[in-house]
């Protein structure tokens, strides 16, 4: 009833002209400061993020891609020598040169031996070799092959070495499917 009463009267001064009281102005006053803090206050706590979470995941999950990314092995093989190949142009710096696997054609006792220049098994003649190198041969067939039809082989005849001999084991090595193979010279 007091409220109603502090009302009206406030109303009836407002229709006479008079202003507010100065108790009614430090009311007022304060009325608009606490309105203004609490509407700072609602801008201020919109939606915010608590990003540590978020951050903890993306450390997870570099830790994770480290831990589980091979680490390139033969790095050291890259061709990096452009200057001694004649420049840039139609190189491709990760193609590797093969060492051509060398097969040496000599005379011991007066009968012709072949000799494979690498951990094989040594064959007896031609035949033997070309049977081991086809079973060496990488492809469909043989996925536990060691060469590639393309892996250089180099034929080595003494100079002592029927060159019949010889020819017999070139023609045994392109039977078993290999396609660069060249002579060496003679030693």
């Amino acid at each position: 009833m007091a409220e109603t009463a502090h009302i009206v009267e406030a109303l009836a001064r407002l229709r006479q002209g008079d202003g507010p009281t100065p108790e009614q102005q430090d009311d007022a006053e304060l009325d608009r400061r606490l309105q203004a803090a609490r509407a700072k206050r609602r801008r201020g706590s919109g939606l915010q993020l608590n990003l540590t979470p978020m951050i903890d995941v993306t450390f997870l999950l570099l830790v994770f891609f480290v831990c589980t990314t091979k680490a390139l092995d033969k790095e050291g093989l890259l061709r990096a020598d452009l200057s001694e190949r004649g420049g840039i142009v139609g190189v491709d710096a990760l193609t590797l040169e093969e060492p051509p696997l060398r097969i040496e054609v000599r005379v011991a006792d007066g009968r012709t031996t072949l000799r494979v220049m690498a951990p094989l098994p040594q064959p007896a003649d031609a035949e033997q070799l070309g049977a081991l190198l086809a079973s060496k041969l990488y492809g469909p067939r043989n996925p536990g092959g060691l060469f590639a039809a393309d892996q250089p082989i180099e034929l080595a005849p003494s100079k002592d070495a029927p060159w019949e001999d010889a020819v017999a084991a070139f023609n045994a090595i392109t039977r078993a499917g290999y396609t660069r193979v060249s002579f060496a010279r003679p030693q």
